[in-house]
């Protein structure tokens, strides 16, 4: 009687282990769990080491040199800075160029700036391998005056023929597309400073024509040097995000505009023909042969006793 008393004993303490057992991995677990969030909740709470970067105090304008005044330190969050193109030191970029506008609080950015050796004004800004190349246009030729630095536009220019009649070839071409404004007028920036000397010029003068100065290729700007000796030129304004090549029809003609085609009849000119009426020869009323040596003449007289001719 006493074997069976003392298996049920055995079992009783193995089934007691393992439950003890189960309850120590349990908690072992339940451990690395809660640590493991800890870890995690201490590592969002955590403040990162910020980086020193160079921004900008006031909007920056493009061929204007920047200032000690115009920009500061930040410390930021790594995060939020490009590192491979930003300054961590102000002296590095005093002194240098922004061949764009850049707003207040902005990161100065290598790529945004003009070599050092670039100098100031409109060459600082001009992109290498490019030139500026400045033309008159008209008010309404100039987007009534909404251009501004910055903008792109396609060039449109209109070859007028001395012959003002209809079949005479008036053409159209646009030559240039996404061409980039580097100033208009003498101004490289738009702000009110800007505004207002455009106001006075055009007061002051009513003859007064707005030039724009673009950005083109040489190859670009002997085509434009050309159009605007012969022609008239059109600026038209296309959005900053939109400004790859567009395929175009090509030449534009007068026909095109009057929607007539080669079969199409032109009109038929007023011809008038004028006739010139020559008076006839009055009659002779007398003639008179006159006789002078070897020659002789026939004189013819009217009924007035006058010579005819």
């Amino acid at each position: 009687m006493a074997r069976p008393q003392s298996s049920s004993r055995n079992r009783t303490i193995l089934y007691l282990g393992a439950a003890v057992l189960a309850a120590a991995i349990t908690a072992a677990v339940v451990a690395q769990v809660v640590k493991a969030y800890q870890r995690q909740v201490e590592a969002a709470n955590a403040r990162p080491e910020l980086v020193r970067t160079v921004v900008a105090v006031r909007d920056l304008y493009m061929g204007l040199p920047i200032t000690q005044e115009d920009v500061t330190i930040k410390e930021l969050d790594p995060e939020m800075v490009p590192l491979e193109s930003a300054f961590q030191s102000i002296d590095e970029v005093v002194g240098r160029t922004p061949r764009e506008r850049i707003l207040a609080h902005e990161i100065i950015r290598t790529e945004r700036l003009a070599r050092r050796d670039a100098g100031i004004g409109l060459n600082a800004i001009v992109t290498p391998g490019k030139r500026a190349m400045t033309v008159v246009v008209d008010t309404e030729s100039g987007v009534a005056g909404f251009l501004q630095p910055n903008n792109y536009v396609d060039v449109i220019v209109t070859i007028r023929p001395d012959d003002e009649d209809i079949e005479s070839k008036w053409l159209t071409e646009t030559i240039l597309q996404g061409v980039k404004v580097l100033a208009v007028d003498a101004s490289l920036t738009s702000n009110a400073e800007a505004e207002e000397q455009k106001r006075k010029n055009t007061r002051s003068s009513r003859r007064y024509k707005p030039s724009v100065t673009l950005e083109v290729t040489l190859e670009e700007a002997e085509k434009l040097a050309l159009a605007s000796s012969k022609g008239d030129l059109h600026m038209v304004l296309r959005s900053d995000v939109d400004i790859s090549p567009v395929e175009t029809k090509g030449v534009v003609n007068i026909n095109d505009v009057m929607g007539l085609t080669k079969d199409s009849k032109q009109p038929e000119k007023s011809v008038t023909h004028i006739r010139r009426i020559t008076p006839s020869k009055p009659q002779p009323a007398a003639t008179v042969d006159v006789i002078s040596g070897s020659e002789r003449k026939r004189e013819e007289f009217d009924e007035h006793g006058n010579k005819i001719k």
